[in-house]
């Protein structure tokens, strides 16, 4: 389920659950719970300035490294299959409050609104196939190159992806330990890569038109505009695609097909949707806008299903008067709460 909360603020008193509508099937939710959650799964960050004219991006949040971190074992993006591991989040943005600095959220002025959207990578079936074919071109990669799992890293099981830049930076979880909070030491979080004749990857990424499935798109054979006209001399894979290229009978393996013969045709030949391997299917998607201060209430809260547990987050605040200038970088501060985690 999604479920809205909004608290305090002029004019709600109390707790309120505005919006109810269901997220998953019964069936889902159960399975949601399936997999064993770290002991401490909440997480808190601050923000950092934001532009009170245009969005500030770059607020990226890798959950799985966090969880790792603060419980101090291993947490994964994957199945050791490679299936993605979507997380069951609750997001909560709030104020944030610093010594010596005005908070113009409750007082000064309640014209400002602050507000954050919320990117995820897609729920697809392209993101998964990705997210898997990935995983078997590694595992191909170490097997044919005679590396056994004993001479790879311990935490080298499955993938660890990073999202939409080589390498991305992320925002860091924050400890109790000062008034106003402190970040955490960390540990260092090494990504996966991959490596044939012909190129390589560094850094694994989930999204854009150099991500995974934007990849994944360009190593299979593609259906024409007019799939009755389709034909074996046109629309097929990338030659230089490495994930074709680590999984090709060259280097030992018979070679697999991502297609199903179509047995019958019909009128209905036209695909529903765009054949662009770099367009719609790479990008992420909005997932929600969540908003504070002003009349809006001083916290909001949504529950997300976040694909391989990392998202991007941009910020605004977002003024009804002249008064930007007085709060041109107000920060607010981020609540992770993990519900739960299941496969894809």
């Amino acid at each position: 389920m999604r479920l809205e909360f909004h608290s305090g603020g002029r004019g709600l008193g109390g707790l309120h659950i505005i919006d109810i509508v269901p997220l998953l099937p019964r069936a889902m939710a159960k399975k949601a719970l399936a997999l064993k959650l770290p002991t401490e799964r909440t997480l808190f960050y601050n923000s950092g300035g934001l532009s009170s004219t245009t969005w500030t991006g770059g607020i990226k949040y890798n959950i799985v490294r966090d969880l790792a971190a603060i419980n101090r074992h291993n947490v994964a993006h994957t199945t050791s299959k490679g299936v993605p591991l979507v997380y069951r989040c609750a997001v909560t943005i709030m104020p944030q409050v610093d010594t010596g600095t005005y908070n113009q959220i409750f007082d000064e002025d309640d014209a400002l609104i602050q507000v954050a959207e919320i990117h995820l990578a897609p729920q697809t079936w392209v993101f998964r196939n990705a997210l898997v074919k990935a995983h078997a071109a590694r595992e191909n990669m170490y097997k044919l190159q005679g590396v056994k799992k004993s001479e790879r890293g311990a935490y080298s099981r499955t993938i660890r992806p990073t999202w939409d830049a080589s390498p991305d930076t992320f925002r860091t979880p924050q400890k109790g330990d000062t008034s106003g909070g402190q970040d955490y030491d960390m540990g260092t979080w090494d990504y996966s890569a991959l490596q044939s004749e012909a190129s390589s990857m560094t850094h694994l990424r989930l999204v854009g038109d150099s991500g995974l499935t934007s990849l994944y798109l360009d190593s299979r054979k593609q259906i024409s505009e007019d799939s009755n006209s389709d034909s074996d001399s046109t629309n097929q894979p990338v030659d230089t695609n490495i994930l074709r290229n680590l999984l090709s009978p060259t280097l030992g393996i018979s070679d697999k097909s991502d297609e199903v013969v179509a047995l019958g045709r019909d009128e209905q030949d036209n695909p529903p949707y765009s054949l662009d391997n770099n367009g719609d299917h790479t990008d992420m998607v909005l997932a929600g806008r969540q908003f504070i201060g002003g009349r809006a209430g001083i916290t909001h809260t949504e529950v997300y299903d976040i694909p391989c547990g990392i998202f991007e987050m941009k910020g605004l605040n977002a003024f009804m008067d002249a008064g930007q200038g007085e709060a041109e970088s107000q920060p607010f501060s981020v609540k992770i709460e993990v519900l739960g985690v299941y496969s894809m």
